[in-house]
């Protein structure tokens, strides 16, 4: 399961929304969510989401 946030004066996304690390209780909670903004995934696959981290 995952989610988007858009920006709707634009129609833009803005970023994805992913399960964390415990998918059972995320699905109720919300509350290990992790905010991928868009500029920084570089691929999306059907088991995989491309990344690119800033250090």
């Amino acid at each position: 399961m995952q989610d988007v946030c858009a920006d709707l004066s634009t129609g833009s996304i803005t970023s994805i929304i992913v399960p964390g690390s415990n998918k059972f209780i995320s699905v109720f909670s919300g509350v290990n969510d992790i905010v991928i903004p868009w500029q920084q995934i570089k691929c999306i696959g059907d088991d995989v989401i491309l990344v690119e981290i800033d250090r």
